[in-house]
């Protein structure tokens, strides 16, 4: 996990989502801890999924909340300066999400990824591209992410993309990224 977060930022990535959820508080503290010193904070944003208390102790960018997680208003009370992401999967929640203050949305599944078959169907580039057209803070897509998909994203209104298996499961992170540099033209 860390030689993959240094090479992440090394090459470019803008943001890497710490989602250890079932992760002891120690051993996410350590782990974060550990990843913020391995990667170029100037290049890359860290954000862990809803432990405020793992940001602020370790010094993150941010907090991501996922369904039911923390509202944006904590994260912003508590956690000054850093940003607040939130997980959501319809229009409404979206709509919701930008209400409540958050400075971004992660909307997905766009595509089907082995991860969340069992919620049902993907909500695909329509969707999506409804949802950009809606809301004002920047929407990253999310869900069975590669290069030629991420290029369909940015191209329905996303404002960037969040890989997840595609990343962790090459053994060439540069090679890999080197692809979505040229489907994106930039990372």
């Amino acid at each position: 996990m860390l030689r993959k977060a240094a090479s992440l930022s090394k090459y470019g990535v803008a943001a890497i989502q710490l989602r250890e959820k079932q992760m002891p508080a120690g051993e996410l503290l350590r782990l974060a801890l550990d990843i913020r010193k391995k990667v170029n904070r100037k290049v890359t944003k860290i954000i862990v999924n809803d432990r405020s208390d793992i940001a602020m102790l370790a010094g993150l960018s941010g907090v991501h909340s996922v369904t039911n997680g923390i509202p944006a208003e904590y994260i912003h009370k508590f956690s000054k300066g850093m940003i607040a992401g939130k997980s959501v999967h319809s229009m409404k929640e979206a709509l919701h999400a930008e209400k409540a203050g958050y400075d971004y949305v992660l909307y997905g599944p766009v595509f089907r990824t082995p991860a969340k078959v069992k919620y049902g169907k993907p909500q695909g580039l329509k969707k999506l591209n409804e949802v950009c057209s809606r809301i004002e803070i920047p929407v990253i897509a999310v869900g069975g992410i590669n290069p030629a998909r991420a290029k369909k994203c940015i191209d329905a209104g996303a404002h960037g993309v969040a890989a997840i298996r595609d990343l962790f499961n090459t053994s060439n992170i540069k090679a890999k990224l080197s692809e979505y540099k040229i489907a994106l033209g930039e990372l």
